[in-house]
């Protein structure tokens, strides 16, 4: 290689504005004291002004890194943005999922075409109580069955009971109460209300079409993951921290995608989409067979459906203030199945909140593992009501529920369905505690009366100041 020679850079000290910057190099042999050698390089002008024009000053802004970041999306819509101060309404029905939400404005092309695979079975709905608007959510196509010789198809959809709660606030159906469906190309038809469910806050609508609408597929939910450290996979790309058998559930882990849907209920009656993560963290609200999805979603997608990246439904959306709380399909899936069968709606209660056990803290799995170095798999106790059945059985906050009549329990999930099957009045269990004790339990099974209803509040309408808004 050839020899270089480096030439230290000497900045004029005469750098003004709207003044040309000189750059002067000198060879590395001489010094800067020998003003003769120097020669002198003139760049480009370069203007420096002494005050920042009000259009560029650097602005605060209230998204979080990932936010922020979907804003260079190749997907980006291209909607003009308007700043200063601004009044938007929030916790509406007319307020979009992507109004004023900005993880949801710019889509990526995968949750596109989950929207686009499910957007046929999701439908809007409005209530009318005696001639006025109740209330707007949304729905999902779950059947539709050819009327023989009548030229026409029953479909049913399922949504939410919110659909029909009065000003008053009661668990009441109206006898006034009609329902408007909108499809996917803004045909409206009309409802029935075929069943409704206050207490898992569950509803079907009965309508009738000229042609055979497209239900959803549905896809029960694989909740299992083992906790034992021996199970670590090893495997270069690996996503998943366990080995899980071949099976037709749909398996879901913290961190996995979701997306959840809704149809507007004015013209013309648009998709909306609201990607986002399964999250561990809970929500307000009382029921807690509720998953949770870090997405946002407005009023008006109550009732609409959670899908996976391949457009099957997973759940049932509800509305919360920072989240998106869903019901597991499976779960919807045992109530309807319930209802068909024996014409009501079963509704076990227990009086324990749960969770699996892969939720627990760091320093309670520790614990577990030292006393129980076989068990990976569970449903860990988080608090235990006083009065309840699972109280007087003996069962105490911190347990793990390993063994429900006479099989393993490997997941949330599982337990509740293995609950809902239970035609007797109680059910045996095995429970283990960190002190090292392994029980053997019975719980008497009890059903929900209506002042063990789990409470669906919604935010109240309210209007907050933005700096932006994106029109």
């Amino acid at each position: 290689m050839g020899n270089f020679e480096i030439f230290p850079i000497i900045f004029s000290e005469r750098c003004t504005r709207n003044k040309r910057l000189s750059i002067s190099t000198a060879p590395a042999s001489q010094t800067p004291a020998a003003p003769a050698a120097v020669s002198t390089v003139v760049l480009s002008s370069l203007s420096f002004r002494s005050t920042v024009p009000e259009e560029r000053k650097m602005r605060f802004d209230p998204r979080d890194p990932e936010e922020q970041m979907l804003s260079f999306s190749p997907w980006k819509r291209g909607r003009p943005e308007t700043w200063g101060p601004h009044q938007i309404g929030r916790h509406s029905f007319r307020e979009e999922f992507d109004a004023h939400t900005y993880a949801n404005i710019d889509l990526d092309i995968e949750t596109k075409r989950a929207a686009m695979k499910a957007s046929p079975f999701v439908v809007s709905l409005v209530s009318l109580s005696g001639g006025k608007p109740l209330f707007m959510g949304s729905g999902t196509i779950v059947d539709c069955e050819e009327v023989y010789g009548a030229h026409l198809s029953t479909s049913t959809v399922l949504t939410s009971a919110s659909l029909f709660i009065t000003s008053t606030g009661s668990d009441a159906l109206s006898n006034d109460i009609k329902v408007e469906v909108y499809l996917s190309d803004g045909t409206k038809l009309d409802g029935q209300v075929y069943a409704c469910d206050f207490y898992y806050n569950l509803a079907l609508i009965k309508i009738e079409s000229d042609a055979m609408l497209q239900p959803a597929s549905l896809r029960k939910l694989d909740d299992s993951i083992s906790i034992h450290p021996c199970e670590i996979q090893n495997e270069l790309g690996s996503k998943s921290f366990q080995l899980r058998p071949h099976s037709d559930l749909f398996p879901l882990c913290p961190g996995d995608e979701v997306v959840a849907l809704g149809r507007y209920f004015e013209e013309p009656h648009e998709i909306m989409a609201a990607p986002g993560k399964f999250s561990l963290d809970s929500c307000e609200f009382d029921c807690k067979e509720l998953f949770r999805a870090n997405c946002k979603i407005s009023k008006c997608g109550i009732g609409g459906p959670s899908i996976n990246r391949n457009g099957e439904v997973i759940g049932i959306n509800f509305y919360d203030r920072l989240c998106t709380p869903f019901l597991p399909i499976n779960i919807v899936l045992k109530w309807l199945e319930h209802f068909n069968k024996y014409g009501r709606f079963c509704r076990r209660w227990l009086g324990m909140q749960m969770t699996n056990l892969y939720a627990a803290r760091l320093h309670q799995l520790e614990k577990i593992i030292q006393k129980f170095p076989n068990i990976s798999k569970g449903v860990l106790v988080e608090e235990v009501i006083e009065g309840s059945p699972a109280e007087r059985a003996g069962i105490l906050d911190g347990d793990v529920i390993i063994r429900c009549a006479g099989k393993d329990v490997g997941s949330f999930l599982e337990f509740c369905g293995r609950i809902w099957d239970k035609k007797k009045e109680s059910v045996k269990l095995v429970v283990i505690r960190a002190s090292g004790d392994r029980l053997k339990l019975k719980v008497k099974l009890d059903e929900a009366s209506p002042d063990k209803f789990y409470r669906w509040p919604l935010p109240e309408e309210c209007r907050v100041s933005v700096k932006r808004v994106r029109m």
